[in-house]
């Protein structure tokens, strides 16, 4: 996502400050040792320079878990954005705060951390749950209806090859927010034991993803900066 050139005035362009290519450039670097294609790591930087756009537009502290949680919810109520888009920019950000980014600072998950907040959108419960909980990605995406126990406020995580079958306490909010995700997941399929996060699951690896489409991640992602200004007063 350069900045503007003269001669090419029909490009989705934001210029960007020192930090948001120091981003960038440090996904970029990444990307290869974790086997991701430099197209989908640069859609990966321009979702999580997107979010940090997000962060100061509205105030909220930057990289921190109610603020990705605050974004996945804005992601879903944009007319533009689809599940899968929401998944990929989840992806990206995740991706950075877990992998990339190596100075985070003690506390993030503070009580200034606004985790009073009850996750509502399915991608706000899903970053929520990875920040908050001895939870990795794999074991979120295997997660089953019938693995979770509201009145206990745990979940049981199944083994594998590095962890043995184990039971994560959840905080109250994300236990509220369960509840929640209990009765959509419910609600939309006839399944006996369903996996909860079925649809994202099925999304995860963009290995799949064309590159075509990817390009257009990256496209979108800078549409959504471009319009902050205007979307944000209208919630107001």
């Amino acid at each position: 996502m350069p900045g503007p050139r003269e001669d090419a005035p029909d490009k989705d362009t934001v210029a960007l400050d020192e930090d948001e290519l120091d981003i960038l450039d440090a996904i970029r670097r990444a990307a290869p040792k974790h086997h991701i294609d430099h197209k989908l790591a640069q859609t990966y930087g321009v979702w999580t320079v997107c979010f940090r756009r997000y962060c100061r537009e509205t105030g909220v502290p930057w990289l921190w878990m109610s603020s990705v949680s605050d974004f996945m919810d804005f992601l879903d109520k944009h007319p533009k954005v689809s599940a899968p888009e929401r998944n990929r920019a989840l992806d990206g950000i995740m991706f950075y705060i877990t992998d990339v980014h190596k100075k985070r600072k003690e506390g993030e998950t503070s009580e200034t951390d606004r985790s009073s907040d009850v996750p509502r959108s399915t991608q706000s419960l899903f970053a929520k749950m990875l920040l908050r909980c001895d939870v990795r990605l794999t074991e979120a995406l295997q997660l089953r209806f019938e693995d979770v126990d509201v009145d206990e406020r745990s979940v049981t995580l199944p083994g594998g090859a590095e962890r043995n079958t184990r039971t994560v306490s959840l905080p109250d909010t994300l236990n509220k927010g369960l509840k929640h995700h209990l009765q959509r997941v419910e609600d939309r399929t006839d399944t006996t034991n369903p996996f909860l996060f079925g649809r994202r699951r099925e999304a995860t690896g963009d290995t799949g993803s064309t590159e075509t489409e990817i390009e257009r991640s990256t496209e979108l992602a800078t549409r959504v900066m471009q319009t902050f200004g205007e979307d944000l007063a209208d919630e107001e």
